[in-house]
This record gives C-alpha cells, structure tokens and sequence, in this order.
C-alpha cells in the first residue's frame, strides 16, 4: 500500500513541478507519523527538494551554532547539509549556547565565568551580557530562557542556578544544592509553570515551581529507565521530555507531564553515538539532534521512531573538538496538546467529542509566529478520517475540533493531530499530541 501511495505521490510531483507548485508531501509525512494508518486529513504544503530549498532567501537563516570546547572556538554549520560555515568568534572553554531575548545566542565561557551574546542569525557579536562574579556566577554550564522573561544558569562551582534580568543584572539564587540535593547542574529547560534541570551528579533531573522557587522533587528519579549522567534536557514535538544520558550513550524519554519512564527512545551506542552531550529538535522535520562529544560529530534521528538518519557534521572539515552545545538559529519554541472538553454528541454512526488544543507558543525572533494545523492521522487504518473529524480547518491554527470515539475494536486507538509554527525568517518547529480512544 505504502508503494502504490509513493507511486501515486511521485506521479503527482511530476505534475505539480511544471506549475512552480507542490502538493501532498505532508499526507507522506503523516502517513510516516503512523505505520499501517495511511488515513489523513492535511494541509496542502510546499514539496521542494533539498537544492530548492538550499536557493530560497529564508533558507540561508537554516544554521545552527556549535561549542568546540577543545579548540575554544564558537562554530556555525548548515543545519541541512552539515558544512562547516565558519568560525563565530574565540571563547575559552564555551559550554552549550542558548538563544533568548531579542533571538540573541547567549553562551558561557566555563573558564571566564563570562556569558557571551551574539547575533542568533548571524553570529555578530554583541558584547558580554554577564561578566564572570557577577551574583557568584564562577563556571557557568547552560542558560536558558523562562516564562518569567529572566535567563537561568548553573554554577558548576556552587551547584547553584542563577538568575538574571535582561539587562545582564543579577537577580537572585533561584536554587542550590542544600535544598535539593542538585549535583552538576546541565541544561535546564521550562514548561508553563516548571523548571527542569538534568543533575549530573544525581542521575535525574530536577523540577522546582518557577513563581515560588519551590523545589517540587525529582521530576525524573535517579537512574529510572537508565538514566546515567544526563547532560542535554529538552521538551520534544511530542511534548515529552528527552534526555541525553551520557553514562550509556543513549536519548531517554519520559512522559512530559509525569516524568514517568516511556522508552530508551535512542538505544545505546545508536549511530555510532559516543558521550552525548546537548540533545535538540530542529531542522526541517524537527528531527532529534545530538552531540556525540567523544566523536565530535552531530548526529540526526527520525523524531517519531528514533531511527538513525545520518551524521550531519563532524570535526573532519571544522576541526570542532570536544563538541558541546548545539544551539539552532531561533525559531518557534511549540508545544501542543489535546484535551477532550464537554459530553459526546451522535452524529450519523459517530460519537463525537469535542477536542480543545492548549498550546504555548513563543518565538525570540518573531512577535507572530504562523501556525497552521497540518494533519489528523489514526492508528486505525480502517476508520474513515473524513467522517471521523469534524470542523477542522486546515492551514489556519485551528485549536478546536471534534473527533470520533466510537471504537468498537476492543483495543485503544489513538489520533495523532500535527502543526507547525513558521517565524517571519521562514524557519518552523513541528508539534504533534495524540488524542488516546479507549474501546467502548
């Protein structure tokens, strides 16, 4: 089935290609979201190939920044093809990087105590945002940005996570260790009201309350699924969290919301992968970065199943050595998911339900992100999706739509809804959140 749909697909490139359009490439990628479900209802997207997309204006913002610890060295690469750009600007001893106000880059240098701020498109610098000593800040790991408008950094030194304004002042001691056991604090990463930090020393990571500072336990206990030394923290498309446990060479997941053990979403050793250190979503597909820091190497996976894709960059063409931080130029920071709201109403067959979209989207770059609602997929291959959904509208940011839930399989079921969000320079992050449909 798969064959005749790429048949069908490749049949329908040929004759959009003469008319400067494109169609259907999101109805595949849907039908990749969700084996054996090649239901789909979809926005119509652009399908062009990756020498197209390398001659688009917006493209040329496709980049992302890596840390050479070892050549104490601030790098860009293409984030599609991998290539060495250019060398950004000298630092002793950078850590991972980050982008924040203004979609500005703000990363520490672990030797000066400094945090650098630079152009998040160009790499330009602009000067330094902290100076090392100021609020104790000695040698910083990760900053990252909260809903609170203040940048937060750990301190290797104090194990402390400090604060700052946008005007690179201190704030104050947002955490320490005496009141929460936190051990090597790495990347830190925030939903709409947490703070999370992987914890080096503690093997898990951490979460306390943004508003009271209140430390709420260890969102992900020590050692669950594996867990051994995490370094690189961040939310994924899927809104669970993904961490890079540098004592096994693997990317765990865990449920976002519970901090409950989902998968060794990339197995031990996957793709040739050595001491990983920062782990992102980005690029085209919001794929899985990571850093394999003892291979100097960044490799890419399939953001769904996991699956090794390929070896972006390297050290060979840069000379990056002891690569650390990788940090895309900004783009949509989007997070979505479904809630069933009111009672369920017949329509024809169906039993329908109302499915609101709580999102949070935030773009440093961009006032107004675009979203648009791509596609509704169902792991049941048999349901018809065009009398299963109601209302939706695709392309636009349709939050609100019904679904039905008449399953009669005796088995769960599930819709897998996915949007993207574009900023003005045409970079985009993709979000998807399943809506579970138990057997009645």
């Amino acid at each position: 089935m798969l064959k005749a749909f790429k048949r069908k697909f490749s049949d329908l490139r040929s004759f959009v290609e003469e008319r400067k359009l494109s169609r259907a490439l999101i109805v595949l990628a849907g039908v990749g979201m969700c084996a054996g479900a090649p239901n789909v209802l979809a926005d119509d997207q652009n399908d062009i190939s990756a020498e197209e997309q390398e001659s688009k204006h917006g493209d040329r913002y496709a980049n992302y920044f890596l840390s050479s610890f070892g050549t104490n060295q601030l790098m860009m690469f293409n984030e599609n093809t991998g290539k060495f750009k250019k060398i950004v600007y000298p630092i002793s001893k950078p850590v991972a990087s980050q982008i924040g106000f203004d979609g500005d880059l703000f990363i520490p240098s672990f030797d000066t105590g400094n945090v650098y701020r630079f152009d998040g498109f160009t790499g330009g610098f602009k000067g330094i945002f902290v100076r090392g000593g100021e609020g104790g800040l000695t040698n910083p790991s990760a900053p990252n940005f909260g809903p609170d408008d203040l940048m937060y950094i750990g301190d290797f030194a104090t194990n402390k996570i400090l604060r700052f304004d946008k005007n690179g002042k201190f704030v104050d001691v947002f955490a320490d260790h005496e009141t929460s056991g936190l051990s090597q604090p790495y990347m830190p990463t925030f939903d709409a009201t947490s703070f999370y930090i992987a914890s080096g020393g503690t093997n898990s990571i951490l979460r306390w309350d943004i508003k009271t500072k209140e430390f709420l336990g260890a969102f992900v206990p020590p050692g669950s699924g594996g867990l051994v030394h995490p370094v690189g923290l961040e939310f994924g498309p899927d809104g669970n969290l993904y961490a890079g446990s540098n004592g096994t060479n693997a990317v765990i997941r865990y449920n976002g919301k519970t901090g409950e053990f989902i998968d060794v979403f990339v197995p031990p050793g996957t793709g040739g992968i050595d001491n990983p250190f920062a782990v992102r979503f980005g690029g085209r597909n919001s794929n899985l970065y990571v850093v394999s820091n003892n291979t100097n190497e960044v490799m890419e996976y399939d953001r769904v199943t996991g699956d090794f894709i390929r070896v972006v960059s390297d050290g060979d063409s840069s000379g990056l050595k002891g690569a650390r931080g990788l940090t895309f130029t900004p783009r949509p920071i989007f997070n979505v998911e479904a809630k069933v709201v009111g009672d369920a109403y017949s329509h024809g067959t169906h039993w329908m339900k109302h499915i609101s979209i709580e999102h949070i989207l935030k773009d440093y770059s961009d006032d107004s992100p675009r979203v648009k609602l791509i596609s509704i997929v169902s792991s049941d291959k048999y349901i018809d999706i065009d009398k299963a959904v109601r209302h939706a509208d695709f392309g636009r940011p349709d939050y609100s739509f019904d679904v039905d839930f008449n399953n009669r399989t005796g088995v769960a079921q599930h819709y897998t809804v996915t949007y993207s969000a574009s900023n003005r320079h045409g970079l985009s992050t993709i979000a998807t959140t399943e809506i579970n449909v138990p057997p009645r």
